[in-house]
């Protein structure tokens, strides 16, 4: 069929979500060990690694929601525009994306705080991505960085996915029991 053959290549996939999974794992670990501290006053090492474990399960799921934006604008777009430079493009759309949110997050400290105005520059921010991911395409020496550093990513994988395997294993054990 025509559209198998517009699916990237699986080094290809493998290397944007690598860059997917180092933003997102970094982001909820950061997170997780912040607060460790604090939770060894009233939670159990059990509970918090049950919390480690529902963060990276959902970060495994989340993980590809994500790369599936990237890999549909590879099949419906044309081949030159996304298919040819898809690692360089997808990150280019799919990180500062993933940025932008972090800190939308980041400005949220309580239920009453509303980051209104930081939330009134997504249009302009989401034109600044898709300009960038334009740009990227470009310049072919920005390409090869943003490749070799997917590739180099992919060391990651070899953790995060084991890791949020068996995160979803121990939920899937903790619901049945």
């Amino acid at each position: 069929m025509a559209i198998f053959n517009r699916i990237p290549k699986a080094a290809q996939i493998a290397a944007l979500y690598a860059l997917i999974v180092f933003t997102v794992y970094s982001w909820t670990l950061l997170w997780f060990f912040w607060r460790v501290p604090g939770w060894l006053y009233y939670l159990s090492i059990g509970e918090i690694l049950t919390t480690l474990a529902y963060s990276l399960a959902t970060n495994f799921f989340e993980s590809l929601v994500v790369l599936a934006l990237p890999v549909f604008l590879a099949v419906i777009l044309p081949k030159k525009w996304f298919y040819d430079v898809f690692v360089a493009r997808g990150a280019a759309l799919i990180l500062p994306g993933l940025g932008y949110m972090m800190y939308v997050a980041f400005q949220f400290q309580s239920k009453l705080d509303y980051p209104s105005e930081v939330l009134n520059w997504y249009p302009v921010v989401l034109a600044a991505i898709v300009l960038l991911a334009f740009l990227v395409g470009q310049v072919r020496f920005l390409c090869k960085v943003i490749e070799t550093l997917g590739d180099l990513a992919v060391v990651f994988l070899y953790l995060s996915i084991p890791a949020s395997l068996f995160s979803i294993l121990v939920i899937l054990i903790r619901l049945l029991v």
